[in-house]
């Protein structure tokens, strides 16, 4: 009786053992967590062409992409999010 109390004792350490580390790194994560999106995103406005139509736009890692169609051409637009300056602008053209 004495050896399943044991037992039993020391499964009941390794499983607070685990329950303690979870819990340490989900206060970890939530301690070391980046920025809000909207903080990374300040850009209020961003320049295109007159008469662009919009195809696509993404954001990520603090950058804005605008995929953009004009007079049959189309043509990627990169902004930094924070400021919504332009950062690169690419034509897309056919093989």
């Amino acid at each position: 009786m004495a050896k399943a109390r044991r037992r039993a004792g020391i499964s009941m350490l390794i499983m607070m053992i685990g329950f303690m580390a979870v819990v340490l790194v989900v206060v970890y994560r939530l301690a070391t967590m980046t920025s809000p999106v909207a903080e990374q995103y300040g850009a209020q406005q961003i320049a295109l062409p007159s008469g662009a139509e919009i195809v696509s736009s993404q954001i990520q890692d603090g950058l804005v992409t605008v995929t953009y169609g004009l007079d049959g051409a189309q043509a990627i637009r990169i902004f930094d999010g924070e400021t919504g300056e332009l950062v690169r602008e690419i034509a897309v053209v056919a093989e």
